[in-house]
């Protein structure tokens, strides 16, 4: 089978992410993946990276080139003899609609979907989370036309860490305010005045805030000497492995969380708000409503209390990432679903 993936914005993203692992996915199944996604973004840089034929289009938000960007996948799917398209985006999908093949819609972002007039190209519809199926249903979708399709993960060599004090916590995310970044802050100084014995660690890259802006919170709360900001980090799991507990504070978002299912494969106890996807990764025990800091303390209190409680979570999470996670059950899922809507 030939798929076009059509991915019209630039920047890297759990959208693209999961595109990216899709196509490997559809690859290793003996499928061509072609992707149609705009210059100097993160899907071409990928698609050259890996060997994947790509072209160029208008990004999404040029919209004045729409019909260019509708002649110019015509004459892909033309030249590569397209069987169907994988659309990641709303856009892509009336692009996709407009080329007459069959259409399977991925939605990996927390975007609100509409069921309009071109869901009828629509062959099957691919969500990585429940959280997303929900939306779906929500405007009316039948579920059989639904596949939720989590994303798969090779967890790293197991570097077990024995608990002892002071205990790292962490937080792995870029700096947004919808990441909570200030709620774990105060969760931090509500632990330390209690008399935690921990550190509280920060990675990610600047996006909305500033670590500036991080430090000045810290010192504000009284506990600047137990906060360490690492900045953007060169991958997850040095960051991970080195920390005892991870956290994710986010206030909102979350369709799809990377965060959670790098934290289980690293095989790290791990507290959570109950936003979007979190709960289909976090067990209810260590799950808090968002915004909460005194909640978000007691969980966290609760592991640095009890060592062996934290390594117990910790292999159980790894566990479960090994088990319900794995690449090769997203890439047989992600097949199926491909080759069930032609």
């Amino acid at each position: 089978m030939r798929i076009l993936s059509v991915i019209d914005i630039p920047w890297n993203s759990g959208l693209a992410a999961y595109a990216f692992d899709q196509a490997r996915a559809l690859r290793a199944g003996g499928h061509g993946v072609v992707f149609a996604c705009p210059e100097g973004s993160a899907a071409e840089a990928f698609a050259a990276r890996e060997g994947f034929s790509h072209y160029s289009i208008p990004g999404r938000k040029a919209y004045h080139r729409l019909p260019l960007a509708l002649l110019r996948l015509r004459a892909i799917a033309r030249d590569e003899r397209i069987d169907i398209v994988a659309a990641h985006t709303g856009r892509a999908q009336t692009l996709a609609y407009l080329l007459g093949l069959p259409v399977v819609r991925v939605k990996a972002d927390a975007k609100k979907p509409s069921a309009g007039f071109t869901f009828s190209a629509v062959a099957s519809t691919i969500v990585a989370s429940a959280c997303i199926q929900d939306m779906y249903l929500r405007t009316g979708l039948t579920p059989a036309k639904i596949s939720v399709i989590r994303q798969g993960i090779t967890p790293p060599a197991a570097l077990p860490r024995v608990p002892r004090p002071p205990y790292r916590v962490g937080l792995l995310g870029r700096l947004d305010l919808v990441k909570g970044h200030v709620l774990f802050l105060e969760a931090a100084a509500e632990l330390l005045r209690a008399g935690a014995r921990a550190e509280f660690h920060v990675a990610g890259y600047e996006a909305n805030i500033k670590y500036e802006g991080l430090r000045s919170t810290a010192k504000e709360l009284g506990i600047e000497k137990d906060v360490f900001l690492h900045g953007k980090v060169d991958g997850p799991f040095d960051f991970m492995n080195s920390c005892d507990i991870g956290v994710i504070a986010s206030l909102g978002s979350e369709a799809v969380s990377r965060a959670a299912l790098e934290w289980l494969a690293a095989g790290r106890p791990l507290v959570s708000t109950s936003v979007g996807s979190l709960p289909e990764y976090v067990g209810t025990p260590w799950l808090v409503p968002p915004g909460d800091a005194a909640a978000l303390a007691e969980k966290i209190g609760r592991l640095l209390a009890d060592p062996d409680l934290q390594r117990a979570e910790g292999a159980a999470n790894r566990a479960r990432a090994e088990r319900d996670f794995s690449p090769a059950a997203f890439a047989a899922a992600t097949c199926a679903a491909f080759e069930g809507a032609v």
